[in-house]
């Protein structure tokens, strides 16, 4: 017998059990689709996040701080430091000069809490962040003015008491019937003239909605008292000139600062793929879980190809008996396995294909965000062939098993 010939056996004894046959195939079928969903949501994710890093010119980007101001990890134990240095307003200037590969550097200082709530009269915002940098800000970040202007190098000279509001901060002191522009608000006790409010803008849960810009020498002069910034954000002109920025800051570094060797120095594809393990360490997680499913599938199929060796003994010892070789039974036994794996798997694929889109359209209504679920060929084929392999290890046995019955034994079983 054919291949042709066993697999046309094959199908007619899966057609001639269809209810044995359905439940199989629900096994298989809600595995593999449980895999390829679960996986097409991670793919998604990555590509998500991926897409939304590269639009904000993630792969440029360079963020830079002084050390732990108290303590260091030295062979695994935190160890409090003898000397302390911060990062300031002439280290960039001194990269600039250093290398013509920038095309922008932004200070931060960045202040949060209850004692920084901005407040206009009886309202106030008390979840937001205070951050004090420069005119840069808005290119660096990608974010639009919604309306009114941005910091400027004047106000920076002037150590200027002026603040640019985030569309949710502006909303919920101003509401909808007063224009924010040229009113005051209170930051931490001081007065600010609010002179511009941006458009909304969110990445994952980075709300850039709740923030207050002011001048990063007004915070110097009028809140901390001294030169230091907390980090610096560098975006290089294009992803291939980041390595020769980060080389220039530590030379620069090294030569204005004693200890300036252990200075931070992250570039954006340092933080992609870190972000990209956290995935995948998510889906491989999911996926090995529902992967169980499909071992507990594999073992359904065991099961019903042992119960069909049993009822079909008589059939076997007739074959044998008519010159069938134990290959051919095996064979046939194993395809019909097979071809139970390979349907169950096809319809998962396309089960896993249905619930991606539906988890990941919800995700877009919850969210806002723009999210689809991402399914390769190359996870298609890797769900097929897994499927199949699953079809063939599990039907190996009840396949041996068959094969070695001898045709007096068969033809007398009851």
């Amino acid at each position: 017998m054919n291949i042709w010939a066993s697999m046309s056996v094959g199908f007619s004894q899966i057609m001639s059990n269809k209810l044995r046959s359905l439940l199989s195939l629900i096994g298989i079928l809600i595995a593999v689709g449980s895999v390829t969903g679960i996986v097409s949501i991670g793919d998604g994710l990555q590509a998500y996040i991926n897409g939304e890093f590269e639009q904000m010119g993630g792969y440029s980007r360079i963020w830079s701080f002084a050390p732990n101001r108290m303590y260091r990890n030295k062979q695994g134990q935190w160890v409090q430091r003898k000397w302390e240095e911060h990062l300031t307003l002439g280290d960039i200037e001194a990269i600039n000069a250093e290398t013509d590969k920038v095309e922008s550097i932004v200070p931060h200082i960045n202040f949060g809490g209850n004692d920084w709530n901005v407040k206009y009269r009886s309202a106030s915002k008390n979840d937001g962040r205070i951050v004090s940098t420069s005119p840069d800000y808005m290119v660096s970040e990608n974010w639009r003015l919604a309306k009114g202007r941005f910091l400027s190098a004047l106000d920076l000279i002037n150590n200027a008491k002026v603040a640019v509001l985030g569309n949710e901060v502006a909303a919920d002191l101003f509401g909808e019937d007063i224009d924010p522009l040229e009113k005051e608000v209170k930051i931490g006790g001081v007065r600010y003239t609010v002179i511009g409010v941006m458009e909304d803008k969110k990445f994952f849960d980075n709300d850039f909605n709740r923030r207050a810009m002011i001048p990063i020498t007004t915070a110097q002069r009028r809140v901390t008292g001294e030169d230091h910034v907390n980090y610096i954000s560098v975006k290089a002109k294009s992803p291939e000139d980041v390595e020769e920025v980060v080389e220039a800051m530590k030379r620069v570094y090294k030569r204005r600062h004693e200890h300036g060797d252990e200075f931070n120095i992250r570039t954006g594809l340092d933080a992609l793929e870190e972000i990209n393990k956290v995935l995948l360490i998510m889906k491989s997680i999911a996926g090995g879980i529902a992967g169980i499913s499909l071992i507990v599938g594999g073992i359904g199929i065991m099961n019903i190809m042992l119960v069909s060796v049993t009822e079909r003994t008589r059939e076997i010892g007739v074959r044998k008996a008519l010159g069938a070789k134990r290959t051919t039974i095996l064979l046939q036994f194993m395809i019909e396995a097979v071809i139970l794996c390979v349907i169950g798997g096809l319809l998962g694929i396309m089960l896993g294909l249905g619930l991606g889109a539906g988890i990941a359209a919800y995700i877009t209504s919850l969210t806002k965000m723009t999210f689809i679920s991402v399914i390769s060929a190359k996870m298609m084929l890797f769900a097929a062939g897994f499927s199949t392999f699953v079809g063939i290890t599990f039907g190996v046995y009840p396949a041996w098993r068959a094969s070695r019955l001898e045709p007096v034994e068969a033809l007398m079983h009851e």
